[in-house]
């Protein structure tokens, strides 16, 4: 089993610790009508001292009709070593985008997540907010160029476990943020497409307290239905639970299958 899943999902790396941050940028990158189906897999397997298995996955829909884009996305994260279930994460996100015209939406999304790592046990988020095209540049039909800005507000439910925490440090949390964000996607002859996206989400009452994500996507398409996608991420969380770090880089490496 375990070589199987390696020549199948190729490689992604063993740092998931990850923040509070999901990002579906890199997903339906086109505006087009109609439905739209994604899913992505990756990991790896390793055997001899001790037998890991890492899997990331993910499965998504999209559907526009006119001015309303609807996604629904869900994925997760599984470590298993040495037959024991190390962490377990998911995510399912809803959102809803209304297009004032080509340059404008309205967007509004819920999501649930759990991260065995982060001490997640759940955190619940939903939120609404503006996004403008700032440019969209087409050069000769093999070139194109698109740059987002986007601002809002969520709030965000967390409750931690509370297993390894100190005893008076706090493992509930129901916070209202602002977000704001900056997506630039480059695709190159119908082959490359690169989309980096920088999220930033600020607590409102407390300035010191914020979260940071930049993450760059590469995907490589293989034929109509098929990609593989390269992902760097950096995420910085000001104000982490005590026993973890406020910072991390992930590589992650798989495929992406479209229908």
């Amino acid at each position: 089993m375990n070589k199987f899943l390696v020549l199948i999902v190729l490689f992604i790396s063993p740092s998931f610790i990850g923040q509070s941050i999901v990002n579906t940028e890199k997903l339906f990158t086109s505006n087009d009508d109609g439905l739209g189906i994604s899913s992505e897999l990756a990991g790896s397997s390793i055997s001899g001292n001790a037998s890991v298995l890492l899997l990331g996955y993910s499965l998504n829909f999209s559907y526009k009709k006119n001015k309303n884009y609807f996604k629904l996305l869900s994925g997760g994260q599984y470590i298993n070593k040495d037959r024991q279930n190390v962490s377990n994460s998911l995510f399912t996100q809803f959102r809803y985008n209304y297009f004032i015209n080509d340059k404008s939406r309205f967007f509004s999304f819920v999501q649930v997540q759990s991260n065995a790592i982060l001490l997640i046990k759940r955190r619940f988020l939903g939120g609404a907010g503006y996004r403008y095209n700032l440019f969209n540049f087409k050069k000769d039909s093999s070139t194109r160029f698109v740059l987002d800005l986007s601002a809002g507000l969520i709030q965000e439910e967390e409750l931690l476990n509370r297993d390894n925490l100190p005893q008076l440090e706090k493992y509930y949390t129901n916070y209202s943020r602002s977000i704001f964000s900056l997506v630039g996607i480059v695709e190159i002859k119908d082959k490359f497409t690169i989309v980096n996206t920088i999220y930033f989400q600020q607590h409102i009452k407390n300035s010191d307290d914020y979260r940071l994500l930049n993450e760059s996507n590469l995907m490589v398409s293989i034929n109509q239905w098929l990609s593989l996608s390269v992902d760097l991420e950096y995420r910085f969380d000001s104000d982490p639970p005590s026993i973890l770090k406020n910072r991390d880089f992930n590589t992650n490496i798989g495929l992406i299958f479209n229908l």
